[in-house]
């Protein structure tokens, strides 16, 4: 990196290198779904922890994603007509998205700390052959994502409210 290039935020390369990362286990899904029809089809040995291995894996895949997509701002909107909005209404409109974003990220956090801990506690498992921790897993998984979006919400709406701070204070700077 060049030092005219601006660094990433901490938190935004958190935000990106966990997206990548997590990635990875929609992969490695893929592999032990076709290990398990190779051993079920090909050589009538079906596993019994491959279909709660992959159900555990892709929860905590599409759980830290939603981290990686909010980094982006790729999560869904009615860009139809959002896109149309003067800028000062998408700005107020991102201000009043971020803040309900950030009110439910935090109850589902405490929410899901209590039920987290009560299943790490317990070590919760999914009830089948395998005797997974699936729900503890996810459990915890619930409770990260939604700590790390909330501390990405809040810098993301603390920028946006930043950003119309600083366009305000430009408009009413006399001009030349």
């Amino acid at each position: 990196m060049s030092d005219q290039e601006p660094r990433e935020p901490l938190i935004d390369r958190l935000a990106r290198r966990t997206g990548e990362l997590f990635s990875y286990l929609f992969l490695i899904c893929m592999l032990i779904i076709a290990y398990e029809v190779i051993a079920r089809y090909g050589l009538n040995a079906p596993t019994i922890w491959a279909h709660d291995l992959t159900i555990a894996l892709c929860a905590v895949g599409f759980l830290m994603s939603g981290l990686y997509a909010l980094r982006r701002r790729s999560h869904i909107r009615i860009s139809l007509v959002y896109d149309r909005m003067p800028a000062r209404v998408r700005r107020w409109l991102d201000v009043v998205n971020g803040l309900i974003m950030l009110v439910f990220l935090g109850a589902l956090a405490f929410q899901a700390a209590q039920s987290a801990y009560k299943s790490v506690l317990i070590m919760e498992t999914a009830g089948t052959a395998s005797r997974m921790p699936i729900p503890a897993i996810a459990k915890s998984a619930l409770l990260i994502a939604c700590v790390t979006m909330f501390i990405l919400g809040a810098v993301q709406t603390w920028r946006v409210l930043r950003s119309r701070a600083a366009s305000d204070d430009a408009e009413q700077e006399p001009k030349p």
